[in-house]
């Protein structure tokens, strides 16, 4: 079993899984020999006080990536991470969704209680299933053409005036709509994969 040391602890990595929860990290590169650890799967750094993320080069192997509940503004540093299908990026302060382009391997994506007013910089992730944008300042669904594989998306707690954008998202199966301006349940029909449709209004 390989070790590491952060804030003067010992933490030993398991199965190429590393967890570092509210560890008070405000940097990543104080996460001392995590460049050496190239066969890292699992990466989770939620609830600590990173504000940037750093460049990530060395883990190229790495599939899952959590950074919950951090201090986090814009989206970078992320490129070489080729093969992540799993990004968590939930209570952070992010206004815009950008830096995701080559993460086409994605299939959840967690971008909840941010501050995002726009969808955009998701098309080229064709392969996403999961997309929560819950609790953000978002008024239009747009930027979703491309996703034809998305099955859940959870656009509740937003001020969203009215459905649209839609269209082409054929493998919809959950939709949830919660707490949004939408004044009445929209007529879905024209989605043929859909299930479950989760509307409560304001």
């Amino acid at each position: 079993m390989d070790y590491i040391k952060v804030n003067n602890k010992r933490i030993a990595i398991d199965k190429n899984v590393l967890y570092l929860e509210s560890f008070n990290i405000g940097k990543i590169s104080e996460i001392k020999r995590l460049k050496r650890l190239s066969n890292l799967r699992e990466l989770y750094l939620e609830k600590n006080k990173i504000a940037e993320i750093e460049r990530f080069d060395h883990l190229v192997n790495l599939k899952k990536l959590h950074l919950e509940a951090n201090n986090i503004i814009e989206i970078k540093g992320l490129d070489f991470l080729v093969n992540l299908i799993e990004l968590e990026l939930r209570g952070n302060q992010i206004v815009i969704i950008k830096g995701l382009y080559k993460l086409n391997n994605l299939k959840r994506l967690d971008l909840s209680v941010n501050r995002i007013s726009k969808i955009e910089g998701l098309e080229n992730l064709t392969n996403l299933e999961y997309l929560d944008l819950s609790h953000n300042q978002i008024v239009e669904i747009e930027g979703l053409e491309r996703l034809k594989n998305l099955k859940i998306l959870d656009l509740s707690n937003n001020p969203i005036l009215e459905v649209n954008g839609l269209e082409n998202l054929n493998n919809l199966s959950q939709l949830t709509l919660n707490e949004t301006k939408i004044p009445q349940k929209p007529n879905l029909d024209y989605l043929p994969k859909l299930e479950n449709v989760y509307y409560k209004p304001l």
